[in-house]
């Protein structure tokens, strides 16, 4: 597990607050943790049927004379806007920056990659012919959940969702993720994946 995405994690579950937030949390610190110089959100036209969004990542030249370059890293998302509401955009544009964590792998950086990962998506492989790409957008959409709804926070909703006190559509606005997610969220495998971000947090050396 990629330590700066720890410590995203741990940074996320410290907060005490809800939901978290893109712009105002998970951006200044994945910035200031990784180097990244500026982070757009950009809407645009995508065919649904093959991605709600992509990342795009690359360097321009500093404003100074003789200044190093920036990193730029665009997150296009899907630009309908009833597909695409508030919690669709947070958590495709959530998902999209977690490929800040890819390793050279993971990334679709090429035009072989990207297309294969394309093919991928259309005909989704049996796990032992899936590229290391297509793990990556698995495992993105994971870790997205995680940092917009950490052990903590979870920990908090649950009680109040099998209580009947709050509805799953309830949590989902709370937390501002699709409803869609609340399943999975509220499952035994999500909550796996969380204690072991906590033990894997847990030994970082700060």
């Amino acid at each position: 597990m990629n330590p700066l995405f720890l410590k995203l994690y741990r940074y996320a579950a410290g907060l005490g607050t809800y939901p978290v937030l893109l712009n105002s949390h998970i951006c200044p610190h994945i910035k200031a943790s990784t180097g990244q110089d500026e982070i757009s959100f950009i809407p645009v036209e995508l065919d649904p049927t093959v991605s709600l969004g992509h990342i795009k990542k690359y360097r321009i030249p500093g404003a100074a004379p003789y200044a190093e370059t920036l990193w730029i890293v665009d997150i296009r998302f899907h630009n309908d806007p009833v597909l695409m509401n508030l919690c669709w955009r947070r958590f495709v544009c959530c998902k999209e920056l977690m490929h800040i964590f890819d390793s050279p792998d993971e990334r679709a950086d090429t035009r072989i990659k990207f297309a294969t990962l394309l093919q991928e998506l259309e005909s989704p492989p049996l796990p032992k012919d899936q590229s290391e790409v297509y793990k990556s957008e698995n495992r993105t959409k994971w870790m997205a959940l995680a940092v917009l709804c950490p052990m903590p926070l979870r920990n908090y909703f649950v009680p109040l969702l099998q209580d009947g006190a709050l509805s799953a559509y309830d949590v989902a606005l709370a937390l501002r993720v699709p409803e869609a997610t609340i399943p999975t969220i509220m499952s035994e495998y999500f909550l796996a994946y969380l204690q072991m971000l906590e033990t894997e947090v847990a030994k970082l050396a700060d």
